[in-house]
């Protein structure tokens, strides 16, 4: 088919047209390609610098990490020094401080003991002597509900004179009614009652009562115990109640009975009661010992706790 000439010109005039359309179209994407090119770079180029940034920044943030550990290090070790110095020192300070609290414990007790009669533990009767000049530190009246009656006035060591009515009234909440029938005797009582005793036994006095100043009586720690229905200072004290409870709980009150059976000095006396520390006569308890055959070093050591 043979197109004709103005045909011809028409089609090459529009494919001229559509030509430059499409040259200009390309031209415009291309050159919008190339700006979001740039602009795609220029972001790219920030975000290294930032990323360049952040790394120095994370560089320097490490470096400064690193030493603030090592520094942290060189303070823990320090710490460590300071804290072992310390416990050095406070060690030192205690040992020290022990040594002072012994050594002051050590005076105090020294003390205590300069303070402590030292008659108030020894053994008499027949072994150690009191002049006529000793008497008790303080003296007490013992009151009257408690001592036998028509005995009269009767006086105990004031320190200890509640150790006294603790065991009395121990004694009557179980239905045991002591009474006192002696207590304190001076070393003249002694001498007029030893006269007494020897007029009327002779020799025999010997056995049951002791001379003016080998009398536990004297101390003002001793005490002679009956009950109502005895009356007396006899030895069938030892059949009663009374002196069951004696023997099983006077000790919990530091009361310890001077002559037993079978004793070196005189005849048995169930009713002869003194008064030794309640420390002193739990051990005496506890090991079934008496008074007179310990040492005399050995008693001395309870004389510290005597008054506790």
């Amino acid at each position: 088919m043979k197109l004709s000439h103005n045909t011809t010109l028409y089609l090459t005039g529009a494919l001229a047209v559509l030509g430059v359309i499409i040259s200009t179209t390309l031209f415009v994407k291309n050159r919008n390609q190339q700006d979001q090119i740039v602009a795609l770079t220029a972001k790219r180029d920030t975000l290294i610098q930032e990323i360049k940034d952040k790394t120095n920044q994370l560089t320097e943030a490490s470096s400064t990490i690193n030493q603030l550990k090592a520094e942290l290090a060189n303070l823990k070790n320090e710490l460590d020094e300071l804290a072992d110095n310390y416990r050095d020192e406070k060690n030192r300070n205690d040992e020290f401080e022990d040594q002072i609290r012994k050594l002051s414990g050590t005076l105090g007790t020294l003390d205590k003991l300069a303070k402590t009669d030292k008659e108030l533990l020894a053994k008499y009767s027949k072994v150690y002597f009191l002049n006529e000049n000793y008497y008790p530190e303080r003296l007490k009246q013992i009151d009257d509900k408690y001592v036998l009656k028509g005995k009269g006035d009767q006086y105990f060591h004031a320190k200890v004179i509640d150790h006294l009515y603790d065991m009395l009234k121990a004694a009557k909440r179980d239905g045991v009614d002591l009474k006192i029938v002696s207590a304190y005797r001076s070393f003249d009582e002694q001498s007029d009652l030893k006269g007494r005793y020897v007029q009327i036994y002779g020799e025999g006095a010997n056995t049951f009562s002791a001379d003016q100043g080998y009398s536990e009586h004297q101390l003002g720690t001793t005490v002679d115990l009956t009950t109502t229905e005895v009356g007396g200072t006899y030895e069938s004290f030892k059949d009663t109640e009374a002196y069951k409870w004696l023997q099983k709980n006077a000790y919990k009150y530091g009361f310890i009975l001077s002559y037993p059976e079978n004793n070196e000095f005189y005849v048995f006396e169930p009713w002869h009661w003194r008064y030794v520390g309640t420390d002193l006569a739990r051990y005496l308890h506890r090991h079934d010992k008496t008074f007179y055959e310990m040492d005399q070093r050995k008693i001395n050591e309870y004389l510290v706790d005597f008054f506790d």
